[in-house]
């Protein structure tokens, strides 16, 4: 049995080895067949399995909430008994040698944070591994941290973990944090390498083990007790659907999250709105409160105006979301992490942090915004970095004020908190705050999270209902398949990996390559790759980091499939020089089960959406793009080059209006020019298509598919 053969219909139970299913059995039988009752035990199981996954998920994000306030000792609680934090050549050992090390390295002596610093330790892009047995995970992430303190000094460090997380007493903990620092350096300066020939990072995955997240369990391995009769049964169903719920529950709300980030970015504002609830709200933290659709609306002052402005940046990325769901799966709390690119090219340019707490409600089948609170952490000009700008938040101008006070004071001179709305994932307890923090604002989840129906499960059990519920946990599991997948090939890009990227493709699966077209099948997209790039360079002293972060996946009906969007936030980093950053959407991906195996389908790139001249110029001194940029006698540019050398399968310039913009030749469309935004969902709540709409790369306005999908095979 393997992850990926969770379908749909009868012949499910027969592949997860769960055996089929007797007809309905009435609720007065005492009795309960064999195969019926090993194939719920089974589910058990492997919904077991899944959850421990996300568990391992949790602590990362959980450590990374702590840190951004000083929680030094709530991030110790995550490790297990024997835990151990490595960063670079320094080692702790034990909850109470990682409190000792992160308070004086992390937090010079103290526990919190003083008034005006800033601990973003942001932590991207996993790829976890569930071991066999269930009870231990790998995973790799992406830490980017922005430190420093207002008056002191600011800085700019990042690498990759390597971690492993463990199953002790019941309770999923960090065994092993190991970060492999590679890039650093002030604010002023920017960052470089750590090292002139920067080593590659070791995987604990190959291509064709990121794309099976949880792997098949062995056989012949105990995987719990069945129920021993109708009554046994029926109470965990119950529990089964309780938890299939907040699962499912869990990957909406990330969705509609991540789906309001980028309709802020492109300033589609009906979108932003159709996403709350008739009576929802909107706080801003120290401003006040906006209630209802057109006040909403509101909010967003002066910017409101539909669509970019030639040259204007307004990245706001979700990151790092934990969400909680209560009792019933008809609420839901969410605390994430927002990061503002912001600003207009020749105008000025501004990094903003802000920490959402939102609370979300399920209405007639949709998931909606019932309350967003947003709390201000930082504005700061990108000229002068946040230990020089520390700017308060705008006032809203006449004609823009909220319909009310904000509840929540920011206190000045004084290092706040906002209340966390989930407990330690660990502990299970509520965090200990700093001395002298101000905590704010603790959502009303306390009393709202026991409301909610219970679960529920019918009279009998039949075929079909078991099927249901294999079905709604193939959904979590290629919820999890995707995000494996799409992280995987970014650390493959980033390390001229073109052997692992291009496994990652399914044997029909499609690359498109920027400016250029698309290659078909892991062979041509491997050639295409070592044509235009090369092979992994030595010494290592250039890298190009590609974060592909903030998905929004819709997992097909069959669970076998799913489409993604995902930001690309990219920056390089290199020995002689200061990085610099530019944006990309990949924003119709497509992933399916390839013999067990989660890859890509079809995977292409929009970019670049905005740029920066260098560090020291950013995003808002970037001269105009070069008018003959495309003339017939131009210098030949890596894509040029590609496209001449090995022309790909099907070329950009037939792919129609799809490719307006992005196509070389007049119409392509350049940083500080705004470039088309193409979605490949309608709004989640409303419906409403976004003015570039393309459900799949085969009918974008086309008289006939240029693609041909195979079909996914369990």
């Amino acid at each position: 049995m393997t992850t990926g053969k969770f379908g749909r219909g009868r012949r499910i139970g027969a592949l997860l080895c769960l055996g089929m299913a007797p007809m309905h059995m009435p609720a007065h039988a005492a009795e309960i067949d064999t195969s019926t009752a090993e194939r719920i035990g089974r589910l058990d199981h492997e919904l077991s399995r899944t959850e421990g996954l996300r568990q391992a998920k949790r602590l990362q994000i959980a450590y990374s909430h702590y840190a951004q306030f000083g929680l030094w000792n709530e991030m110790a609680d995550l490790f297990a008994r024997q835990g151990e934090l490595v960063v670079g050549t320094d080692k702790a050992k034990g909850r109470n040698a990682i409190l000792a090390y992160l308070r004086q390295h992390f937090g010079g002596g103290r526990m919190g944070l003083l008034p005006g610093e800033v601990a973003t330790r942001m932590q991207l892009t996993p790829v976890i591994s569930l071991a066999p047995d269930g009870r231990s995970a790998k995973g790799r992430w992406h830490e980017v941290s922005m430190l420093g303190k207002a008056g002191g000094e600011a800085r700019w460090e990042g690498g990759i973990s390597e971690n492993d997380y463990v199953l002790e007493d019941g309770v999923w903990k960090i065994a092993r944090l190991h970060l492999y620092p590679m890039y650093a350096g002030s604010y002023e300066d920017g960052w470089r390498n750590i090292q002139d020939d920067l080593p590659v990072v070791p995987f604990h995955y190959t291509a064709r083990s990121a794309g099976i997240p949880i792997p098949p369990t062995p056989a012949g391995a105990r995987i719990g007790a069945a129920p021993t009769d109708q009554a046994a049964a029926l109470a965990r169903l119950r529990e089964i659907e309780a938890r299939l719920a907040r699962l499912s529950a869990e990957d909406a709300v990330m969705r509609l999250q991540n789906a309001y980030g980028y309709y802020v970015d492109q300033k589609m504002w009906t979108d932003v709105t159709d996403l709350f609830a008739k009576d929802g709200t909107l706080e801003i933290a120290g401003t006040g409160i906006y209630r209802g659709e057109q006040s909403i609306r509101r909010s967003f002052g002066a910017i409101a105006s539909n669509g970019l402005l030639k040259g204007e940046v307004n990245e706001h990325l979700q990151m790092e979301m934990i969400v909680t769901v209560a009792p019933g799966g008809e609420e839901a709390w969410a605390r994430g992490f927002q990061l503002g690119m912001l600003g207009q090219n020749h105008v000025g340019g501004w990094w903003t942090q802000a920490i959402f707490e939102n609370h979300y409600v399920r209405e007639g089948g949709l998931w909606r915004i019932k309350a967003m609170r947003l709390f201000p952490r930082l504005r700061s000009d990108y000229y002068q970095g946040w230990t020089k700008s520390q700017l308060p938040e705008p006032v809203p101008a006449k004609g823009y004020e909220p319909d009310s006070a904000s509840t929540i004071a920011l206190p000045a001179g004084r290092s706040w908190i906002p209340a966390f709305n989930y407990p330690n994932p660990v502990t299970g307890k509520a965090p200990s705050y700093p001395d002298g923090a101000a905590v704010l604002a603790a959502a009303p989840q306390a009393a709202s999270a026991s409301s909610g129906k219970a679960a529920t499960a019918p009279d009998g059990i039949d075929a079909a209902h078991l099927d249901r519920l294999e079905t709604e946990l193939a959904h979590a599991r290629a919820r999890d398949g995707a995000e494996n997948i799409s992280h995987a090939f970014g650390y493959y890009l980033d390390d001229f990996n073109w052997d692992g990227s291009s496994a990652l493709f399914a044997r029909t699966g499609r690359r498109g390559k920027y400016q250029v077209g698309f290659y078909v099948g892991p062979e041509r997209i491997r050639t295409a790759e070592l044509t235009q790039y090369g092979p992994p360079r030595t010494p290592r002293n250039f890298i190009q980091i590609h974060l592909r972060i903030q998905p929004v996946i819709d997992v097909e009906p069959s669970g076998l499939g799913a489409k993604l969007r995902t930001r690309l936030f990219s920056f390089s980093s290199r020995n002689d020089g200061p990085g610099s950053f530019q944006s990309g959407m990949y924003p119709n991906d497509r992933i399916v089960l390839e013999d067990g195996v989660w890859k890509f389908q079809h995977q292409s790139i929009d970019e670049l959406y905005f740029r920066s001249d260098g560090y020291k110029n950013g995003w808002a001194k970037v001269p105009d793009p070069n008018p003959k940029q495309f003339a017939p006698d131009r210098t030949p540019s890596v894509m040029d080059k590609l496209r001449a050398a090995y022309p790909p399968d099907v070329d950009i310039l037939d792919m129609g209006i799809r490719a307006v913009g992005f196509g070389p030749g007049p119409e392509f469309i350049d940083f500080p020019n705004v470039k088309p935004m193409w979605f490949h969902y309608a709004n989640p709540v409303s419906g409403r298509l976004p003015p570039n709409y393309c459900p799949d790369h085969s009918t974008c306005y086309q008289a006939k598919p240029l693609f041909e999908d195979q079909a996914p095979t369990r």
